[in-house]
């Protein structure tokens, strides 16, 4: 669905490039998570690919058409990158105004279930130029989800919702995904609800995709081994998701295996578990390593 080749851009005056030479692919229906620490390229990539930067070299291209190479060919993309919207207009008037704007008065009925979901329906009368910093994201993601999307490239949007509009949030987003397709792009430090969220990770390090990574939404277990007998030479230790570091084994928990059910065997017949721990969010692993 999008495609990006060799993509660079060098802002005037610095004697680096903030993003040198990315390329990726995101499919139809693809929830992609972008991961980096601040300063490392993500909003600048981001920003190229919402056209509010033009690359210093390289191209994006949406459903094989380059986006440079036409006006409103984002016409279906939902964006949230800074938060944009009239401070000076009610939250119900910025949400209306961009359905007229993009001709879609049609989705006005979208307009009470999107501010409920970002947990500003309460607050539709108000004007955002008083809002924290939170209420201003999620104006922003409202306009950006309001008209339905069939791509969303998303900065932070978990940022100002409690725990039940994140989960609210990541529920609907999943169910775009599966139900009608949506790829999206987001970008975001809470690396747990990312995780929870995400197919697959690009990890952004001083402007160049470092590695692209298969995300895990399922928990992994840890296994503390009450021995200190050679284990290695004892574990049919063959598959990548189990992994013995010290005396301990750390498994990523996906689809029973035969090495899964091989390895329990021997645990059990030579009584090396001493106790388990639950290890949730690898991606937070995956972010230190990086």
């Amino acid at each position: 669905m999008l495609k990006i080749n060799n993509l660079s851009k060098k802002f005037s005056g610095n004697d680096f490039y903030s993003l040198k030479d990315v390329s990726l692919e995101i499919k139809k229906g693809e929830i992609v998570g972008l991961i980096g620490k601040n300063g490392a390229g993500k909003s600048t990539l981001m920003k190229l690919m919402a056209k509010s930067l033009k690359p210093s070299k390289g191209n994006i291209a949406y459903n094989g058409v380059d986006i440079y190479s036409q006006d409103n060919i984002l016409a279906d993309f939902g964006i949230m990158i800074d938060p944009v919207f009239y401070p000076d207009m009610t939250v119900m008037e910025n949400v209306k105004f961009y359905l007229r704007l993009h001709d879609k008065e049609n989705m006005f009925s979208n307009i009470e279930p999107t501010l409920k979901l970002v947990e500003l329906w309460d607050e539709r009368n108000r004007k955002p130029r008083d809002f924290s910093f939170g209420m201003k994201q999620r104006t922003a993601l409202a306009i950006a989800m309001v008209a339905e999307p069939n791509f969303l490239l998303l900065d932070e949007p978990f940022v100002g919702l409690d725990p039940i509009g994140v989960q609210k949030l990541i529920t609907i987003l999943k169910r775009w995904s599966s139900e009608r397709q949506i790829s999206m792009l987001i970008s975001s430090h809470q690396l747990g609800e990312l995780e929870e969220l995400c197919e697959r990770y690009l990890y952004i390090d001083n402007g160049c995709l470092a590695n692209a990574r298969e995300g895990s939404r399922k928990p992994g277990i840890i296994i503390h081994l009450d021995t200190k007998k050679d284990i290695e030479m004892m574990l049919p230790l063959q598959n990548d998701s189990i992994r013995l570091v010290d005396n301990r084994l750390e498994i990523v928990v996906g689809d029973v295996t035969d090495d899964l059910h091989a390895v329990f065997e021997v645990l059990g017949k030579n009584k090396l578990i001493s106790s388990l721990e639950m290890k949730e969010n690898h991606l937070k692993e995956l972010f230190m390593e990086g």
